[in-house]
């Protein structure tokens, strides 16, 4: 049986994988605390602990998109697809019930699925509303977090465990964006009409849902496969608030690979 592996798929991978180094080299240059805490975790990592399925703090990576006005034609499954990165610590309330605080990092791309010559965007261009941006998102957000299945004294433990939360979050966008200026069509063709490039940036509060399945190795390690939903507060996450798409608020969607080290006293 041969495997072989495509010159495109090298490449997706390559720019996959440097896409999270940027995310991580950008978060060093901004944020101390994120600094702290990623020392913080890889210190704990490498500690013995006593017991463990308590506290814990997580490190997560994977794909993920944005749906917005301009990024993307979502009944045609055409979207960007980038990456994005999330730490977070839990504390144990009781077996059931913990908080989770996470800062992360995603990456944003609307594609440049709207050609120039579309009436969407010209009509943008005519309310100062952009077609085409990139740019990063620094989120924090804090929740409780209920795990459904939690281990009980005297109870065989399920290999896997299933949790759920919802919170309150803020995201500071930083953006490259494009407008078209006086934008006139004729026969289906832009004759006229100049792009504008700003930089721009913006702050969201956000509602964030986290649910999840983890293992449940009854060690200091756990993995988990998470998912993730932030739907801001408005529709102006990519300099464009039109509201063109079905649903009006911004949103993204995260699907991480999760590690979890336990640390402190377990339930």
């Amino acid at each position: 049986m041969e495997i072989s592996i495509s010159m495109t798929s090298l490449v997706q991978m390559n720019k996959f994988l440097n896409s999270i180094f940027s995310i991580l080299i950008s978060l060093f240059q901004k944020q101390n605390m994120i600094k702290n805490l990623i020392f913080v975790f890889f210190a704990i990592c490498f500690c013995h602990t006593v017991s463990a399925q308590g506290n814990y703090l997580s490190i997560g990576v994977g794909p993920s998109m944005i749906y917005a006005e301009n990024s993307g034609h979502y009944k045609e499954f055409k979207f960007k697809i980038e990456p994005a990165i999330t730490l977070s610590v839990n504390k144990q309330l009781n077996e059931f019930m913990g908080i989770k605080g996470s800062i992360g990092a995603q990456s944003f791309n609307s594609g440049g699925y709207d050609p120039l010559n579309s009436k969407y965007v010209i009509n943008w261009g005519n309310n100062d509303q952009a077609f085409d941006f990139k740019g990063r998102g620094y989120f924090a957000d804090l929740m409780p977090v209920l795990t459904t299945n939690p281990n009980a004294a005297g109870m065989l433990m399920s290999s896997v465990q299933f949790y759920i939360g919802l919170g309150f979050g803020v995201i500071f966008v930083e953006r490259e964006q494009e407008t078209l200026k006086n934008g006139v069509l004729k026969n289906g063709q832009l004759v006229e009409g100049e792009i504008i490039t700003t930089n721009e940036t913006s702050t969201h509060p956000y509602i964030p849902v986290r649910t999840g399945v983890s293992t449940n190795l009854s060690g200091d390690w756990d993995f988990a496969l998470e998912f993730v939903l932030i739907t801001t507060t408005n529709s102006e996450l990519d300099g464009n608030n039109l509201k063109f798409k079905l649903i009006s608020p911004d949103m993204s969607g995260q699907i991480l690979i999760t590690a979890k080290r336990y640390f402190g006293k377990a339930w």
